[in-house]
């Protein structure tokens, strides 16, 4: 895989800007996770997510107040969910 997708980077997946980082090499797999930021377009928060592609569609969510915080928090949530 690609090292660079292993990074945050900007997608352009959405009308809506967000940010990206792909935590393992399976792209196509229903097992495949990612993170994804971005930002509340009402009230200007960072909204972030482990998305998956079985179940409800994300395995943690959370807000903060800026893209560096966002990003670092959903970093720590997805290292505690494979320490599980």
């Amino acid at each position: 895989m690609n090292e660079a997708l292993l990074q945050w980077r900007e997608s352009d997946e959405s009308d809506v800007r967000c940010w990206v980082r792909e935590l393992d090499p399976n792209l196509y797999s229903t097992d495949h996770r990612r993170l994804c930021d971005w930002q509340d377009e009402f009230n200007g928060r960072w909204l972030w997510e482990i998305e998956t592609f079985s179940g409800t569609g994300e395995a943690a969510t959370g807000v903060e107040t800026s893209l560096a915080a966002a990003q670092a928090a959903a970093d720590g949530a997805a290292r505690r969910s494979i320490k599980r």
